[in-house]
């Protein structure tokens, strides 16, 4: 297919983050390669941000289409929501980005031209190691050596995450949408993996995207709820394509509960840790996922 014939089309989420939202769309909208379209899903935000796109004169380009869901479904809800409005398209490619990110200007022309190799690419996020996704326990790790500080130019993978995350139509077509049970933690991870099944995931050192928050976020209560709950969809994933080996899950399933219901608890002094631990498990075992109640 000739380069003309590509179609691309972005799907941003925001939830309460006009101003990084703001600089975020910066980047997209200077891009070198050109976009069908760009979709904003606006993750019912409370802080003005559908009036702060209005005013910038962003709503209204022809090359735009706000969505406003009707509910706040995470990323894995957001995104999954996101890439079926795109679908509606007809693209090519479907560019999938967060809103406290910033692609540097030849970022999606830099993805693009490594097409050839692989129908999910994926950028270098400033410093940050390539994620490796390790099925036999179910978490992911970021060997130095699996990543960028070798020299190598081209890292491939077996997952990637939501920010900045190009996925072929086709792909998309045998994976289907992210997960939206997952609502946030893990969502990303199980999605890459996935869709490392199908083709080889890539991570290309020259296409850079800039965080533009904090890299390290804080271990919440929440967090490690969501930590736990999760867990559970992440082993019916690996049942699903006959990858589970149960001793080792298991055994790593319980020192992570060991871990955040007493040594985080103890480095965070959150009475409420252990808490999100028991109400992570009982959730997980019936079944409750989706946004955090």
């Amino acid at each position: 297919m000739d380069k003309s014939d590509e179609k691309i089309v972005a799907v941003l989420l925001t939830h309460n983050r006009k101003d990084l939202l703001q600089e975020g769309l910066k980047g997209l909208f200077s891009k070198t390669y050109t976009l069908e379209k760009s979709i904003i899903v606006d993750s019912v935000s409370t802080d003005g941000t559908y009036e702060t796109l209005q005013e910038e004169g962003i709503i209204d380009r022809s090359d735009v289409e706000y969505i406003r869901l009707k509910e706040n479904k995470g990323p894995s809800g957001g995104f999954a929501e996101g890439i079926t409005y795109a679908l509606i398209e007809n693209p090519t490619w479907v560019w999938v980005l967060d809103d406290d990110i910033y692609p540097k200007e030849d970022c999606l022309e830099l993805l693009m031209k490594h097409r050839g190799i692989s129908q999910c690419l994926a950028p270098y996020r400033d410093h940050k190691t390539v994620p490796f996704f390790n099925p036999a326990i179910g978490v992911t790790s970021h060997n130095m050596s699996l990543s960028f500080d070798t020299g190598k130019y081209l890292v491939f993978t077996n997952t990637c995450c939501f920010e900045g995350m190009l996925l072929h139509a086709e792909l998309i077509q045998k994976i289907g949408v992210p997960d939206e049970r997952f609502f946030q933690v893990y969502g990303d991870t199980v999605y890459g993996f996935v869709a490392s099944i199908y083709t080889n995931v890539a991570h290309v050192r020259e296409a850079v995207m800039h965080r533009l928050l904090p890299k390290k976020k804080p271990i919440t209560s929440r967090r490690v709820y969501l930590l736990i709950r999760n867990h559970f969809l992440v082993k019916e994933y690996l049942e699903k394509y006959n990858l589970l080996q149960p001793g080792l899950f298991t055994s790593t399933f319980l020192l992570m509960i060991l871990y955040y219901s007493t040594v985080m608890a103890f480095k965070t002094r959150s009475i409420s840790m252990p808490f999100a631990v028991v109400k992570g498990i009982l959730h997980g075992l019936n079944g409750r996922f989706g946004a955090p109640k």
